[in-house]
């Protein structure tokens, strides 16, 4: 009687699609970590490329003879910009975990976390690195 009640479950080995697309998942997933880098050394390249570009603005805003005035703005500026850069290296930089890497579960949460960690220190870095250009609008006004 034991026997009737239960049911039978018919199963199939994967396709070949099936299993490429598992395959390509969890590429996907341990490469996240690996975009985020590529996408910080880009921004990297962009914040210390700002600091060359704010210079030739205010050189042609001003003119040859100018100098800058005495003020918060561009203070705060360099403090935003400098924030950012240490973000963005923070973010980009090895970390060192430790794990059982016979546990799969150990495995995914450091894929994770690692990416997600690299993710928030980038969206800060992005953050002071608008709020530092914004700020230095007030410094050509």
């Amino acid at each position: 009687m034991q026997e009737e009640n239960q049911q039978r479950y018919e199963s199939k080995p994967l396709t070949a699609m099936d299993k490429k697309l598992q395959e390509k998942f969890a590429e996907d997933i341990a490469n996240q970590a690996t975009h985020m880098d590529a996408m910080g050394k880009q921004l990297l390249t962009l914040e210390l490329a700002m600091v060359g570009i704010y210079a030739t603005v205010l050189k042609l805003i001003a003119g040859s003879e100018a100098t800058l005035q005495e003020g918060w703005s561009v203070g705060i500026t360099f403090l935003f910009w400098f924030m950012a850069v240490v973000a963005t290296v923070l973010a980009i930089f090895p970390e060192k975990y430790e794990l059982d890497s016979s546990k799969m579960d150990e495995i995914k949460r450091y894929f994770h976390a690692s990416a997600q960690k690299k993710a928030k220190m980038l969206i800060v870095s992005v953050v002071l690195f608008f709020t530092g250009i914004a700020v230095s609008v007030f410094t050509i006004i």
